[in-house]
């Protein structure tokens, strides 16, 4: 119980650094950024106050490297997003609720939204759906951006912004079923060079999926690397697993 006290601890000194270096451009992201994919391609954005123009390339490189190191790890312990999901997580009304054949309808979505973004950003040219506003206070600016963009930057906000409160009734339901970073992130959570991930010893008591916010299990879709169920097996069975000792059939690292 002190081991998974001290690491849900750590985790959370992390999430606030992160929101105190990142957050404000996650907040400009959603509320303030005219094309129609945000954080991406920022250098070049009108909004002139957004700290996305110095940060959003440093960033990207930063999660494709963590990702190929740890996994989806940005998710459980720096992104902001995240951050407020796990808020939410504790007041859900439908924990354990969700039945493997939802899970599996709900899934794609993700990935939908990925080859969508990727598509209005690549083949699109990431069109502009928002008037730039350059000037002013932060809020005001807020009021004319809503004021002055166009119906797709409207639905595709509240759409952001309902998909969020939806956590409030599924526990981590942008997380789980609709985050395009999160789906690139979990295509190559396999070959990450280290992962939390369930030994020969595993009964599938699923102790660990009741305690996770995402409701998975270690190494499977959806693992965030949070670490949060590594204290609760009763058979010991969660450990972190290099990719290469792996391969070679070598023992994984109990920690």
């Amino acid at each position: 119980m002190l081991e998974s006290i001290r690491l849900s601890l750590k985790r959370r000194v992390v999430q606030c650094l992160s929101l105190g270096i990142i957050g404000e451009w996650s907040f400009y992201g959603i509320f303030r950024c005219p094309f129609a994919v945000p954080y991406i391609g920022c250098g070049n954005c009108p909004v002139i106050q957004c700290p996305g123009r110095s940060l959003w390339m440093w960033s990207w490189i930063f999660i494709a490297a963590l990702t190929l190191v740890f996994g989806r790890a940005f998710c459980g312990w720096i992104c902001p997003g995240g951050l407020v999901q796990d808020l939410l997580a504790p007041f859900a009304f439908f924990k354990e609720k969700v039945s493997d054949l939802m899970e599996r309808l709900l899934s794609p979505g993700k990935y939908l939204l990925l080859f969508s973004s990727l598509w209005v950003f690549f083949v699109m040219a990431n069109p502009r759906w928002a008037i730039p506003i350059r000037t002013g206070d932060f809020f005001g600016a807020v009021g004319l951006t809503f004021e002055h963009a166009n119906l797709w930057w409207l639905t595709r906000t509240v759409a952001i912004l309902a998909a969020l409160s939806l956590g409030l009734l599924i526990p981590h339901f942008w997380c789980r079923f609709l985050c395009p970073t999160g789906a690139a992130q979990d295509l190559f959570r396999k070959i990450a060079l280290f992962r939390f991930a369930m030994t020969p010893s595993c009964t599938d008591c699923n102790h660990c999926k009741k305690v996770c916010a995402l409701e998975t299990r270690p190494g499977e879709a959806n693992c965030t690397q949070c670490g949060d169920c590594k204290s609760v097996c009763p058979h010991n069975a969660i450990v972190i697993r290099p990719l290469l000792e792996s391969k070679k059939g070598g023992e994984e690292i109990q920690v």
